[in-house]
């Protein structure tokens, strides 16, 4: 879904704010959810691509696949529209249009995260780089403001990368800190281990008690990216219900940084 052809109709950055390096050290994101506008015929394009992928690998939500197809060629709902309120996290907006179509709300949700995230991820392409890496100190995403859904620990002592599935950015964060409220104290932090998961762990902050799959790569070589993400935390959705019983809570994928403080 990621091309070279041009997404959006305005500037990522703009001119009059600050430059990046000062809005990664002020421990904000890169992409401004408020100036954000795509062009119409891409968001209709991945629009049209990620239903017939939905429809195939989550046939069991056909129902609500088709309401939001008949929406959309009802006129009841705009591609660009559906697109632009995600980015600019207008979850309101979201959530008349799914009582308006009769659409169970999560589905619109992930839908609406994956219909964002070639725009999102061209974004990160063109904003973030390692270079920059130094100015981050957040456990949020640097491009987006989203939490991360799952980590990485490479080679030893272990160094640990975060990964935002809203923009496909990972990032470097220290290994013994909680990344959703910055807890340092050992001993609230822990991991817990699944036998059928191996090269797992769900790691737990008992002061926010939010968890977060990682999978242990031993190998340095493994940080050279070839990784699929996705991959991994689809596989792994085991481990998610493993730490809901155990008490701990999933960050919302929707949620970015800014947001926070209101829905907590």
């Amino acid at each position: 879904m990621v091309s070279d052809v041009e997404l959006f109709d305005s500037p990522l950055i703009e001119r009059n704010g600050d430059t990046t390096q000062e809005k990664l050290k002020k421990g904000k994101p890169l992409l401004d959810p408020v100036h954000i506008h795509v062009k119409d015929a891409a968001a209709e394009s991945v629009f049209a691509l990620l239903l017939n992928i939905f429809r195939e690998h989550l046939a069991e939500k056909t129902a609500d696949w088709e309401r939001l197809e008949h929406g959309a060629h009802g006129g009841d709902i705009a591609a660009r529209e559906l697109l632009e309120a995600t980015l600019q996290h207008r979850w309101d907006v979201l959530q008349a249009w799914a009582q308006r179509l009769s659409i169970d709300i999560d589905c619109l949700q992930f839908f609406s995260i994956y219909l964002a995230r070639p725009f999102r991820q061209q974004a990160a392409r063109r904003l973030w780089d390692e270079t920059q890496a130094t100015c981050w100190q957040e456990g949020y995403c640097p491009v987006c403001g989203h939490s991360p859904v799952l980590g990485r620990l490479i080679g030893s002592p272990g160094q640990r990368q975060l990964w935002c599935c809203c923009c496909n950015t990972f990032w470097s964060f220290p290994r013994i800190a909680c990344p959703f409220c910055k807890n340092q104290s050992q001993d609230q932090l822990g991991y817990l281990t699944v036998n059928e998961f191996a090269s797992h762990r769900i790691y737990v902050c008992d002061t926010c008690r939010r968890y977060l799959k990682t999978r242990v790569c031993a190998d340095e070589s493994s940080k050279k990216d070839g990784w699929d993400y996705d991959r991994d935390h689809f596989s792994t959705v085991a481990l998610d219900s493993i730490a809901l019983r155990e008490g701990y809570i999933a960050e919302p994928v929707w949620l970015a940084h800014h947001e926070r403080a209101v829905c907590q």
